[in-house]
């Protein structure tokens, strides 16, 4: 059941998630390096965010963890370790998002200007999985088609996946919370409960 102060936070669109991921798409090809790096993952931050939060039970407590004011995980290495923690990444997705998340670092934190042939930025990216949709086709050597297409299918796959938790086709984190007791506590006038 919803906090009734906070009813409808989690009113995803399925389509309107899908839509905002082929926007998405069609714009990151077009960007430089740097954009197209801290574009990835700004977007991959937010999904898994916008993921967390339909995992997790619909209340003022959920947003308060994953979007309020000092969230615990309101970074994008929390909501990493949290998706991988509570099985909603495949060590494979962990593994690239984690490298992602190195690499926007290197570009958000290097004012002189940071580009995705310097090799300390090549290697980690070599070091992605190189997942595409297609069987067929194979990661490539060029390192913004590696990216891209590694995080591209991962875009897509944390999309879909966040679409069938909220279309109810996939459980939301299971209520496992017990008492001892199933009998309530009664309190007698003037007598403390403690």
């Amino acid at each position: 059941m919803a906090d009734e102060n906070h009813q409808g936070f989690m009113d995803e669109q399925p389509d309107h998630s899908l839509s905002e991921l082929n926007r998405f798409l069609r714009r990151a090809k077009d960007q430089d390096d740097r954009a197209l790096v801290l574009s990835l993952g700004a977007f991959l931050e937010d999904t898994l965010g916008r993921l967390l939060m339909a995992y997790f039970r619909d209340c003022k407590a959920t947003k308060d963890l994953v979007e309020g004011f000092n969230a615990p995980l309101g970074t994008f290495s929390a909501r990493i370790k949290a998706g991988y923690a509570f099985g909603l990444l495949t060590i494979e997705q962990y593994k690239d998002l984690d490298l992602l998340r190195k690499v926007r670092n290197a570009f958000a934190h290097d004012w002189k200007g940071v580009d995705l042939d310097r090799p300390d930025i090549k290697d980690m990216v070599r070091e992605l999985s190189g997942y595409t949709v297609s069987p067929d086709e194979r990661p490539s050597d060029d390192t913004r088609e590696r990216l891209l297409a590694t995080l591209s299918t991962c875009c897509l796959e944390l999309q879909l996946f966040l679409v069938r938790l909220v279309e109810g086709r996939v459980n939301k984190a299971p209520d496992v919370s017990h008492r001892l007791t199933t009998i309530p506590p009664t309190v007698a006038p003037g007598r403390r409960f403690v």
